[in-house]
Formats: C-alpha cells, sequence, structure tokens
C-alpha cells in the first residue's frame, strides 16, 4: 500500500514546509547527478526527480514546463531546497528496459503493453513534437522510454532523465566523445538528426527483445556504429524485418545526418504502414478463402494494426468477412477478430451490424 510508506517532507531554507513528498527508500532509477524517487504531490503518487543545484539545466525545465502531449511525461511542479531541485513528474509503471529483463527478476515489467509498430508510432510522435517545439531531447535511450497505463489504454511516454550510459548515440556524436572533446560539452551536441538516429536505436532495442541494433559491450557497440555495421540487424524476423530493415530503419540510421530522416518522415511512414495494413486485413477478410486465412490474420495482427479500422463506407474487417466471405473456417475466423477485440456492434454508414452481413451472407453454405 502506497500511503503506508515512510514519507519525507521537504523544507526550503526558510523551514517552509514543500508540496513535493518522496520515499527516499521506493528509488525509481539513478545516474549521473539525478535520482528519481517514487513520492506524492497534490494528493496523487508522482515520480520525484532529484538534482544536486549547481547541475540544475534551467533550459531543460523551461523546456519542460511548455511541453504538453500525451507521449511526454508531464512536469507538475518543481521546487527547491538548499542542495537540491526537485520536479514532481507525472508516475509511469515501468521503464522500456524492464519489460525485457529475465521472468525472475523482479524488476521485470509484466503488465499489457501495446503491438510494436504503435510503441514506435507513440515514440515517434511524442520526438515529431519536441521538435516541433524547437527543442532537442538529446537523451533517448529505453530508460528514459517509460509505460503508462490509464483507464484509456497502455501508452509510451519519452522524457529527459537522468544522462550516463554512451551506448545511445549517433556517430556524429559518438566521434566527438572518440575524439576527446570536452565531456562538460556533450550536453550541447546533440541535434534533431542525432535524435532520430538514436530513436531508431530504440526501436531496434524494441524489436530485438532487448538487444542493441550495433552488438554488445560498450566498446564493441560503438566500434560498429563508426563502421555503419548494425551487427544484430538480421536477428529482426519475419514481417518486422521486412518492413523496418528494408526501409523504416535504412533511413533512420542514415550514417550522414544530413541524409537522415526526419521525425516527421518517420510518424508518416508509421502511419501510412499502419493504413496500408488495415487494408490488406480488410480486403483479406473479404476474399481470401484459403485454408491460410486465420495465420495471415494473425500475421497482420502481429503488426499492431487496428482491428477496427474501417474504410470509406464504415466497414472493417468483421463487416466484410460476414458478408462476402467463403471460407470453410470462416466461423473460426469470425471467432479470431472478436478474441482479437473487433466490435461485434459496430455499424456501417448506413446503420447495418455484422449480424446483418452475415445473415445475408449466401456465398457460403457453411452457415
Amino acid at each position: 500500500d502506497f500511503t503506508a510508506l515512510t514519507f519525507y517532507y521537504l523544507q526550503n531554507k526558510d523551514k517552509k514546509e514543500m508540496k513535493i513528498w518522496f520515499d527516499r527508500d521506493a528509488l525509481l532509477g539513478q545516474g549521473g547527478f539525478a535520482t528519481v524517487f517514487k513520492g506524492k504531490f497534490g494528493g496523487r503518487e508522482v515520480a520525484v526527480k532529484r538534482i544536486e543545484l549547481h547541475k540544475v539545466d534551467k533550459r531543460e525545465e523551461d523546456a519542460m514546463l511548455t511541453l504538453e502531449h500525451p507521449n511526454i511525461i508531464k512536469l507538475l511542479h518543481c521546487e527547491k531546497d538548499e542542495n537540491f531541485k526537485y520536479y514532481a513528474l507525472e508516475l509511469c509503471v515501468a521503464s522500456l528496459d524492464k519489460l525485457f529483463l529475465k521472468s525472475a527478476d523482479p524488476k521485470k515489467y509484466k503488465g499489457p503493453m501495446l503491438h510494436n509498430i504503435k510503441i514506435c508510432r507513440q515514440l515517434a510522435v511524442g520526438l515529431e513534437y519536441i521538435h516541433s517545439m524547437q527543442l532537442i531531447h538529446r537523451d533517448i535511450k529505453p530508460e528514459n522510454v517509460l509505460i503508462c497505463v490509464s483507464s484509456t489504454g497502455q501508452g509510451l511516454h519519452s522524457w529527459t532523465g537522468a544522462r550516463g550510459t554512451r551506448t545511445w548515440y549517433a556517430p556524429e556524436v559518438l566521434e566527438k566523445l572518440i575524439n576527446g572533446e570536452k565531456a562538460d560539452q556533450e550536453v550541447y551536441w546533440g541535434t534533431v538528426q542525432s535524435d532520430v538516429f538514436v530513436l531508431g536505436l530504440v526501436f531496434g532495442y524494441l524489436f530485438l527483445k532487448g538487444e542493441h541494433l550495433y552488438g554488445s559491450g560498450e566498446t564493441g557497440i560503438h566500434k560498429n556504429i563508426i563502421k555503419k555495421n548494425p551487427v544484430n540487424m538480421k536477428k529482426i524476423t519475419g514481417e518486422l524485418r521486412k518492413y523496418y530493415e528494408d526501409d523504416l530503419l535504412r533511413k533512420i540510421l542514415k550514417h550522414d545526418p544530413k541524409k537522415r530522416t526526419t521525425s516527421k518522415e518517420v510518424v508518416k511512414q508509421l502511419e501510412e504502414l499502419l493504413t496500408e495494413k488495415e487494408e490488406e486485413l480488410r480486403q483479406l477478410c473479404f476474399r481470401d478463402s484459403s485454408s491460410g486465412l486465420i495465420e495471415k490474420i494473425k500475421d497482420l495482427i502481429q503488426l499492431g494494426i487496428d482491428v477496427n479500422a474501417k474504410d470509406n463506407d464504415g466497414w472493417n474487417a468483421l463487416h466484410l468477412m460476414c458478408a462476402h466471405n467463403s471460407n470453410s473456417n470462416l466461423i473460426d475466423a469470425i471467432r479470431l477478430l472478436i478474441q482479437l477485440g473487433i466490435d461485434v456492434n459496430a455499424k456501417d454508414n448506413g446503420g447495418r451490424n455484422a449480424l446483418h452481413f452475415l445473415c445475408g451472407n449466401e456465398s457460403n453454405p457453411n452457415l
């Protein structure tokens, strides 16, 4: 029970009680000059990010205060005492790296998750928003991709956490580090182009279930990034590899930042892919009479498409299947769509639902 925890209240130099409370034993993350605890603010559970005062980045703080987007962690409040600045942030259930821990690890996230393509789209949309505000993230990595579960469903959020690991850098930034340029200036090296490259690294991490696209170990990863050698790319299997390695990732991971795609273009391509595959599902349900129909539907769903997507006439996959499909496994295919969450009561533009279409289907002798 969260309310049973011992909270430490904060006081500023005037001994005035502050509004942020946190539990020193409920550590959520740590790195560099920042530590994140579980805490409370305004009666709600929050993540409390504590930073040493002399390391506070005023530009980062100002940026966080201006951001308002469903895929960006919301900064609720900030205050300080003699030694630290405290930020009350929206609390999420886990970070992306916790998804791929071993089953026995108590920190492993075992809750609900979106499909890969939807995760990628949410991350890309969040980054596009940051870039549209003339800001640069500079610290994209799995630890800073947070999983939030609300009454409206799961979501992925980005935030600026504590900088630390050096395996999530674009080649142009990495080369500066390798060449020995001043480390205290590395925060200024990031660009919108380097953000996009590292977004691609996170996509790869997701597809590879916790592995880095460019290998393992800091030295090995650095070497492969510089040599343009994503050694684990071939481990991405099936449809994911077909659509991501050959097209999307190739554009995101361009070594030359001037030739790299933009966050806006990444969003556009992901949305086009979703739309294309949703139409493919509808056409499959409309006319496919082969014995492999069910497996084909499962393959498409694995891409993360919206099973309830409709065409211009308001027809979804279930409408088309019930109205036209003559497959001998029609009933099993309908059951599968229902299991996948299709709305059985959805109506087309004429007010008809799936049952109307099923009752009128004269092409299937199995009904």
